[in-house]
């Protein structure tokens, strides 16, 4: 598809920034833009993109849990799963629900052969319907959330917009749900940033200090 061919898209919070955190978006993307090419070709180059963020993400997973003496596994972040996936034929790989398809293999051929009515299916109805009851659930402690969001304070969001977005969300109009997602989770790492003192992972002999002693940068001018 020729959203997976793209070089650089915005993400799904990007409907919820201001126009002046857009702008600067688009500076570093046509600066970047301006770089030599990479030897990838486009749609190679953003997978490889995506696989090393979650690879990273999982690491930050595995750190946290750590801490309480828990080990993380993601079998599909594994070398040579990983090796084996980019083996495939690039005309398989590309073909409607070649994901679902070669896992069912490969799980067939371990031995596994029942799964759930349903499995690999694109459709991400059940996803959502579990979203939105979760944000009913939730829609007044999210609303105080942003009520005086630092994410606001940084100029990158309007806080009356997002809670009007929340609020629709929660009774099922059409609004995106993945970028209330994203920014519902950095807004509470923000503040949770700010409160804490070091990092739940350096230890007790660890100097003590603010994690962010000089606060989240205010609003900057409007660019010309």
């Amino acid at each position: 598809s020729l959203a997976a061919l793209t070089w650089a898209r915005p993400g799904p919070a990007a409907a919820w920034l201001t126009g002046e955190a857009l702008a600067e978006v688009s500076i570093r993307l046509c600066a970047a833009a301006g770089r030599p090419p990479l030897s990838l070709r486009p749609g190679e180059a953003r997978a490889r993109s995506v696989l090393a963020r979650h690879a990273a993400d999982h690491r930050v997973f595995e750190q946290a849990v750590e801490v309480r003496s828990q080990r993380l596994h993601a079998p599909f972040l594994d070398n040579q799963v990983v090796r084996a996936a980019r083996a495939l034929p690039e005309s398989l790989r590309v073909q409607p629900g070649a994901r679902a398809s070669v896992l069912r293999s490969v799980l067939s051929a371990s031995g596994v052969r029942e799964l759930p009515p349903g499995w690999g299916a694109v459709t991400r109805t059940p996803h959502e319907t579990a979203t939105r009851l979760g944000l009913r659930a939730a829609l007044h402690e999210l609303l105080a959330l942003f009520t005086a969001p630092l994410l606001a304070d940084a100029g990158l969001i309007e806080a009356r917009v997002v809670q009007q977005a929340l609020i629709d969300a929660a009774e099922g109009r059409p609004v995106p749900l993945d970028g209330l997602a994203e920014l519902v989770s950095m807004e509470l790492w923000l503040q949770r940033l700010m409160s804490r003192r070091g990092t739940c992972w350096t230890g007790t002999t660890t100097l003590r200090r603010r994690a962010v002693p000089t606060g989240v940068p205010t609003r900057r001018p409007a660019l010309s």
